[in-house]
């Protein structure tokens, strides 16, 4: 009797990333060690004293070690991960934004030419606020009940969701666990660049409201182009629509206000992470009042959030601990030297797009944005230095490629779990996406190329 063929299955996140904190051990004992000097006065580098010392390789006990080190270096960005990510599930389970979306749709009934563009407005700017990375999930249900009244498929229902959000989150101007973090690691002030982001973030939400538009008519009027109904279709029922109501409203107002007021403070006044992570510590016990949580459901939904953002927390400390292996044994220097050699082959405005195709390849195998910066980054930014790219377009490139790609790279979870809530294939899904995402990433080309003629 044959035994069963086992299946593959794809190793998680934080095995990937252990592998590449042994694998870069490896490294210090291969690679030749190497120092840039500091630019006076900064921490740049200065791309013209790159110079060999003597071999530092990491021990066993090392690479063991810098487990720890890396938990403890990442400490800040940890801790904000954690708090932030409670504090927006508070305001998640206070069920206004829920509430908020069902209000909409019933307001806007079944006029397809406002409730499309006006839902994937809404959804864009929660994804770029942070608010709907993960929690787009829940709002999948309502997606399908309003593609149905439309008369266009479930791929509609999720498009307008999920593709609207992710959208808004890859080109965030103010996404706390993507570009605050990436300008953290690169010692950049928060929020800056905020104009042209802001730019960045129109230029792909238009076409993709067009696409998501185009794609419902589409359906509409040749309805052997959509997914058909009897399709691994999930129940979906009206029940799961919220009522709003006026404390909805002042919590969903309070949301608003916190994240305007930290642009404002950000910009004006350079704030950091802790103040972001005070304000929606305000925002979401504002929240908590006004709807009715209390201070126990304050908690609980805190602590709910908090648990969510486990995973993300462990893989931006693991993958710090990557930079503390290659920093310890003096080959980080050696490695941006590598790849500026290699880059300096190309026309300096390719450099910047290579950055941006290097990430959205990355991303396939962590698919985390907080954690995929924790790994990037502390090359990424004083690579910047050595090609004489900007590190803020260094932030860029990280940010589109680790966003764009989480529509269509099956390794990305929260995909995969909309899509089943909806009923379609990953098949059904990808071969109705991809070329949305082409275009995309040719976009994202030409947004690189634009930030280095800018000298963004």
């Amino acid at each position: 009797m044959n035994a069963p063929v086992k299946r593959f299955t794809f190793p998680n996140s934080l095995v990937i990333v252990f592998a590449m904190m042994v694998l870069a051990a490896v490294l210090t004992h291969i690679v030749p060690a190497g120092v840039y000097d500091l630019i006076p006065g900064t921490k740049l580098l200065d791309p013209a004293t790159y110079h060999s010392i003597a071999q530092q390789g990491v021990s066993p006990w090392g690479l063991v070690d810098a487990v720890f080190a890396g938990m403890v270096k990442a400490g800040p960005i940890i801790v904000f991960t954690f708090l932030v990510g409670g504090y927006f599930q508070v305001l998640i389970a206070s069920n206004a934004v829920d509430a908020f979306i069902s209000y909409l749709v019933r307001a806007l009934g079944s006029r397809s030419f406002l409730i499309l563009p006006s839902l994937a407005l809404i959804m864009s700017i929660l994804g770029a606020s942070g608010v709907m990375a993960n929690p787009v999930v829940a709002t999948i249900p309502i997606g399908v009940l309003l593609a149905r009244k439309l008369g266009a498929d479930r791929v509609t229902g999720v498009a307008v969701m999920f593709l609207a959000a992710y959208g808004g989150y890859a080109t965030s101007p103010v996404c706390a666990m993507t570009v605050q973090i990436a300008q953290q690691i690169s010692g950049l002030p928060m929020l800056s660049g905020f104009g042209f982001r802001c730019a960045v973030w129109l230029a792909f939400f238009l076409p993709t409201v067009a696409f998501i538009v185009h794609y419902a008519n589409k359906v509409r009027q040749t309805p052997h182009a959509g997914v058909p109904e009897d399709d691994e279709e999930p129940p979906v029922t009206e029940s799961a629509t919220v009522p709003f109501n006026a404390r909805h409203a002042l919590a969903i107002l309070g949301l608003a206000a916190g994240l305007c007021i930290y642009v404002w403070g950000s910009l004006t006044w350079h704030w950091g992470m802790n103040y972001m992570a005070g304000i929606m510590m305000l925002v979401a016990m504002f929240g908590a009042l006004v709807t009715g949580m209390g201070m126990n459901g304050f908690v609980a939904g805190f602590l709910q959030g908090a648990r969510q953002m486990t995973f993300s927390a462990m893989l931006i400390g693991l993958a710090t601990g990557i930079s503390v292996v290659l920093s310890e044994g003096h080959i980080l220097h050696s490695i941006i030297y590598g790849m500026a050699v290699a880059l300096d082959s190309l026309h300096d405005a390719m450099v910047a797009p290579v950055m941006f195709l290097f990430n959205l390849l990355f991303n396939f195998f962590v698919p985390s944005g907080s954690g995929q910066a924790a790994v990037v980054m502390p090359i990424m930014a004083p690579l910047a230095d050595v090609v004489h790219v900007t590190r803020q377009t260094a932030v860029l490139a990280f940010q589109l490629g680790d966003g764009l790609s989480n529509v269509i790279f099956p390794t990305n979870g929260t995909m995969m779990a909309c899509i089943a809530a909806a009923g379609v294939s990953y098949k059904a899904w990808a071969g109705r996406v991809l070329p949305l995402f082409l275009f995309w990433t040719a976009l994202a080309v030409i947004v690189m190329l634009v930030a280095v003629a800018m000298g963004f």
